[in-house]
């Protein structure tokens, strides 16, 4: 999953105020070579101060492997259907569901449908 600014963009990563059209966001994801060739695409919309933002499309059957965030975060699906499992617990979400997740727990997400998600990372 890269974490570029968009190749087209000059926008900062940061700053006093951000505005996103999200629809705009995600068809834009959805043109690029990464998304058409690959399962997945993905743009950071905010890096620093403490928060960063990613927005991310995947392609139904495409897997995120284990992994953990570096400090508490939220993941809010906007489209589609993900299963996200920790080493206890799994559940799957659809649109309008936040999920959160303490600092340094493990994780897998799965994307059961096409799906968009955004992820906002803390720390």
């Amino acid at each position: 999953m890269s974490t570029r600014p968009h190749p087209e963009s000059e926008r900062p990563l940061h700053g006093p105020l951000q505005s996103f059209d999200l629809e705009q966001e995600v068809a834009r994801l959805r043109a690029e070579k990464a998304w058409r060739d690959g399962k997945r695409n993905a743009i950071t919309l905010r890096k620093g101060e403490g928060m960063n933002v990613v927005l991310l499309v995947m392609k139904a059957g495409d897997r995120l492997e284990e992994h953990a965030a570096p400090g508490p975060f939220s993941l809010s699906v906007r489209e589609g259907r993900v299963r996200f499992a920790t080493g206890e617990e799994t559940v799957e979400a659809g649109p309008g569901v936040l999920l959160t997740c303490d600092t340094g727990v493990r994780h897998t997400v799965e994307a059961l449908d096409d799906a968009v998600c955004l992820l906002t990372v803390a720390g």
